[in-house]
């Protein structure tokens, strides 16, 4: 990304963490960066495709952040763990950016950034597990499903107004014999 692209992106990501989506337009991400307000327009076709280059930013710091979560643990059981627990935790962090990266603008063959994004993470998402050999695709989908599911839920507040923390979740997923 140049310069200019990559400032326009940080300015966007900063109005979102300030003000929320509504107030990331072009115009807005153009005039926080210093530029005129028709800068963006040289690099984004419209809003959606600056949203898209923002939400490529957000998954590559979701993905970093769960990277970081899952290297540090030591056993497979405990890789998935913390697999389920930093990926809701930036969720729970970051609802405005992650709620982003899921948005129904962003039609699957129309961003292909974002794809190559989304691709990458479920790549990485290839860690061993408690489970015998290579991680098939549907699994890896599977746990990509569970993850997203169990941050919706988090975000919405489901699990604190039903008195439980999304760790219980995740450890009934992890350990499903032990609860």
């Amino acid at each position: 990304m140049d310069g200019t692209r990559t400032r326009l992106v940080e300015s966007a990501l900063r109005l979102l963490r300030e003000e929320g989506l509504d107030a990331v337009t072009l115009r807005a991400v153009g005039d926080l960066a210093g530029l005129s307000r028709t800068a963006p327009y040289r690099h984004f076709a419209d809003k959606t495709a600056l949203l898209a280059a923002l939400a490529v930013r957000v998954i590559t710091d979701l993905s970093a952040h769960v990277a970081a979560a899952v290297l540090a643990a030591e056993t497979p059981r405990d890789r998935l763990r913390a697999f389920y627990l930093s990926y809701v935790e930036y969720a729970v962090a970051h609802p405005e950016e992650y709620r982003l990266v899921f948005a129904s603008e962003f039609v699957v063959g129309h961003h292909p950034d974002l794809e190559t994004a989304i691709d990458q993470v479920m790549t990485a998402l290839d860690m061993e597990g408690p489970w015998e050999g290579p991680v098939p695709k549907a699994r890896v989908m599977a746990l990509f499903s569970t993850a997203h599911g169990l941050a919706e839920l988090a975000v919405a507040g489901q699990f604190s107004h039903k008195g439980i923390g999304y760790s219980d979740v995740v450890d009934v997923l992890v350990n499903p014999g032990e609860r």
